[in-house]
């Protein structure tokens, strides 16, 4: 089974970005628990000149790599970490992207279109 890549980008008005780093830092925690291929921190281009790596990263951004028969689970830790948190989240898989808080009913709109995009590619 080939495997997708889901961006997940956390955003909290009332944090700078080394709490939304720390925010981030414990949803990548919770994500790995999950049947994930990975989750490793977006990046966002070439590093400044002068900083000490060739990639600068993404404040808050995860990319995640999983199978599509995950994404229904994954949504599901997302929206349970979402409801201990200050934050808001942008979710983007497949060309699909959702924005705030991710409801249930949002949740299971994002996976059926989602589901039925693939099953529409076989």
């Amino acid at each position: 089974m080939s495997l997708i890549q889901m961006s997940v980008r956390v955003g909290c008005s009332e944090l700078d970005a080394d709490g939304v780093k720390d925010l981030t830092a414990g949803l990548r925690r919770e994500v790995l628990t999950t049947d994930v291929a990975g989750a490793e921190w977006a990046t966002a281009g070439d590093a400044p000149a002068g900083a000490k790596s060739g990639i600068a990263v993404a404040a808050g951004a995860l990319a995640v790599t999983l199978a599509p028969i995950v994404v229904e689970s994954l949504m599901g830790v997302i929206a349970s970490w979402l409801s201990r948190q200050p934050a808001d989240v942008e979710i983007e898989i497949d060309g699909r992207r959702f924005k705030g808080r991710v409801s249930k009913a949002q949740r299971d709109e994002l996976v059926a279109a989602y589901l039925n995009r693939m099953n529409s590619r076989s």
